[in-house]
Parts: structure tokens; C-alpha cells; sequence
């Protein structure tokens, strides 16, 4: 991946706020799950730049930490099944990972009021 740090929109940056006061959890964390849920959504998620500014960035090393490759790979393995036959520029790969990073936030701010809802998130067995 291309990019030092990763843009969310001024939308996702004000939910991140409110998020970190209900649960405590930092906007990296929490964007992290969030991340993982619009991988399993379907269809490609919209530029979040579109109708919005930008908020806050946070640095790529933050946001990711020593997990880094394994958000790569999971991106990587999003494309291989959702767009098998399209060819991905190295821009087209940064555009897609900030735009999951932001649409997952906002899906993970519709579902988590408290730390306790984080459990939900979890598959059971």
C-alpha cells in the first residue's frame, strides 16, 4: 500500500469522537473491526470525499500497528472475490482500503452504543 496515513471524513471523524467517549476504545482500534465489517458487506463502498471534507488522518502505522500485512491481505483477498476481473492500480488499491476504512466506521458506529455491543460483532459458535 502506497499511503502514510489514512483520511476519514469529517462525518466519520465527528463519529469517531462520540464512539471513543461511549466505549473508551481508540478510533484506531475501532476502525480496525469497523474495517473487517465492510469487507463483508456487499459491493464496493462509495468515496467518502464525495459530498464530505476531510476530518482527521491518522497514520497508517497507528491505525494498523504491527497488523499491517494482515489488512493488506484481507483487502487484497476482498478484490480477488469481489472484483475478480478487474485490474487494481496501486491508487485504486489506496482509494478501496480508505474507503472501507471509512465505511466501516460508520457501520461499526451503527451498531456499538456501548463497550458491551462490541461482543455482538463476534460470531458466536
Amino acid at each position: 500500500m502506497g499511503i502514510e496515513s489514512v483520511p476519514f471524513s469529517a462525518l466519520v471523524d465527528n463519529r469517531m469522537r462520540v464512539l471513543k467517549a461511549k466505549t473508551g476504545i481508540t478510533p484506531n482500534i475501532l476502525a480496525r473491526f469497523g474495517f473487517c465489517l465492510s469487507l463483508e458487506e456487499p459491493g464496493v463502498p462509495a468515496d467518502p470525499f464525495e459530498d464530505e471534507k476531510v476530518g482527521r488522518e491518522i497514520k497508517r502505522v497507528t491505525l494498523l500497528g504491527d497488523h499491517d500485512l494482515v489488512y493488506v491481505c484481507l483487502l487484497r483477498t476482498w478484490l480477488a472475490a469481489s472484483l475478480p476481473d478487474r485490474s487494481v492500480s496501486q491508487k485504486d488499491f489506496d482509494d478501496l482500503f480508505v474507503a472501507h476504512m471509512n465505511r466501516g466506521f460508520e457501520l461499526i458506529s451503527s451498531r456499538v452504543r456501548s463497550l458491551a455491543d462490541l461482543q455482538n460483532l463476534v460470531p458466536k459458535p
